[in-house]
């Protein structure tokens, strides 16, 4: 299967709606969801945050809610994987203060293991969401000559 790349797949107005879509239904709370291809081509899967549920269950460990965090169900990225489908982002939403890779971002992006990505080769797409709509994106991935995350 030819790999497609996150800004390939953003190019695309149906995928790019249906994130539009989901960050206007969860916002002021931050949308997630990936970026797969499979044998039928590239699709976005829209997935539930589920930050405010584990926030509810432990405000210690899960200290920010899903207005400033999301919390993407890993069995999520399990199932693409079963199915043989490649992940090619993760993508979420910030609201009202536009699209960056922030310092939680990067964190939680970086393997606790090693120096570099927990997914190489996985892009972010982080969406600017606004009151009125999504005002745009932003797509960051792993540079290996840098030794950080860039914007794509």
């Amino acid at each position: 299967m030819a790999r497609i790349s996150a800004k390939e797949l953003m190019a695309r107005d149906d995928i790019r709606e249906q994130f539009a879509a989901h960050a206007a239904e969860w916002f002021p709370r931050e949308c997630c969801g990936l970026l797969i291809v499979g044998e039928e081509g590239g699709r976005a899967v829209l997935a539930e945050n589920l930050q405010d549920k584990y926030h509810k269950l432990d405000p210690e460990a899960f200290s920010r809610t899903a207005e400033t965090a999301y919390l993407l169900d890993p069995r999520l990225l399990q199932a693409a994987d079963d199915a043989g489908e490649d992940l090619i982002a993760i993508v979420h939403s910030h609201c009202k203060v536009g699209a960056y890779f922030s310092d939680e971002d990067i964190a939680r992006a970086r393997s606790p293991f090693e120096d570099g990505p927990l997914y190489p080769g996985v892009d972010y797409v982080v969406l600017d969401a606004q009151q009125d709509g999504l005002a745009g994106y932003k797509i960051f991935g792993w540079s290996d000559e840098k030794e950080e995350f860039v914007e794509r």
